[in-house]
């Protein structure tokens, strides 16, 4: 819902009216046998272009909403919709569907839309690419480390993730673990939602058993600036990415360091030893950290081409700017930023 939230919020600042609504509430995850709950149809909203953020999680129902409604779709893909649901047995009759029948979709980076357009080269003309922006509403200020007893004078890596399989939490925690045997007294936190009871589970066994592991559960984005901020060093362990985690540009932005899987989501965003630094197992994971945390010089290098990059690149204005652009392109209904999104 971050990304959600911060192109209905500068899309509104256009004059567009925004009406967000969630798909399959009761289900977080829906299962790969039962299609998302349809969109509820508005009453008294009256959009004129549907807008779904996931091609299988909300693309179906927007898509059923979008007919009965009878206007344009547009669909925002992520990486778990190309590198999972495209290729499920059971998802894809159903994200093929959807993608065919968008009348645009929007891709985070040139890596994912390239991917997309190599399984399915027929969407050619209406794939678009709308880099992520980055955005934090008015914050609530947080002592972190005091309120989960995380010493002050320790090294804290922080992973700022839902609890999914996909991200991989229990590889933070493996890199981590070879950190400490290298003689670094580092506590790690999780921050996000359990979206997989079976993760949190394994999650949940190996937090009991480390006092220096932590979960904070999910934290509300008024006060996930000084989570950050708390941290020394903010993970990304993910299996795949669609190209720009939210977790990694908003540390970027704040001037933390980021220690990234090395995937293709996360390569087009962090260059490795430019502004940030990639990793491919555990192991190496735990020597780039020990880097990180050792070497201040390299240190500082990252972070200030961090902040310098996310400053050019990732201006959520501009962001919503482009949206409004590709609605304007596929709905005959739009009138200067006079449209209504849902």
């Amino acid at each position: 819902m971050t990304t959600v939230r911060r192109i209905a919020t500068h899309l509104s600042q256009l004059g567009v009216t925004v009406q967000v609504a969630v798909v399959g509430t009761s289900s977080p995850l829906p299962s790969a046998s039962r299609p998302p709950s349809c969109v509820p149809r508005p009453d008294h909203f009256q959009p004129d272009i549907i807008h779904a953020f996931h091609a299988y999680k909300a693309g179906v129902a927007a898509l059923e909403l979008a007919s009965q409604l009878g206007l344009p779709l547009v669909v925002t893909i992520t990486g778990t919709d190309v590198h999972s649901d495209l290729l499920s047995p059971d998802r894809r009759e159903a994200i093929l569907k959807v993608l065919e029948a968008a009348d645009a979709i929007v891709a985070f980076s040139p890596a994912i839309a390239e991917e997309l357009l190599t399984a399915m080269p027929s969407l050619s003309e209406k794939v678009h690419i709308v880099p992520q922006g980055v955005w934090f509403p008015p914050q609530e200020s947080w002592d972190v480390r005091k309120e989960l007893g995380i010493p002050d004078d320790v090294p804290l890596l922080l992973l700022p993730a839902n609890i999914r399989k996909v991200k991989r939490p229990l590889l933070a925690f493996e890199g981590t673990l070879l950190l400490r045997e290298k003689g670094f007294d580092a506590h790690l936190l999780f921050v996000g939602s359990v979206l997989e009871d079976d993760e949190w589970e394994r999650l949940e066994r190996v937090i009991r058993q480390h006092e220096w592991a932590h979960f904070a559960g999910a934290v509300p984005m008024e006060k996930m600036a000084s989570v950050y901020e708390a941290a020394d060093i903010v993970l990304n362990t993910s299996e795949h990415e669609g190209g720009m985690a939210n977790s990694l540009l908003e540390a970027m932005a704040l001037g933390r360091p980021v220690l990234a899987a090395d995937v293709t989501g996360n390569r087009s965003l962090v260059q490795n030893g430019v502004n940030g630094l990639l990793f491919k197992d555990a192991s190496e994971m735990a020597e780039k950290a020990a880097t990180l945390l050792t070497d201040e010089n390299l240190r500082q290098k990252l972070v200030t081409a961090a902040k310098e990059w996310v400053r050019q690149n990732c201006n959520p204005a501009e962001e919503a700017k482009r949206y409004l652009s590709i609605y304007e392109r596929v709905s005959r209904w739009v009138r200067s930023a006079g449209c209504n999104v849902q």
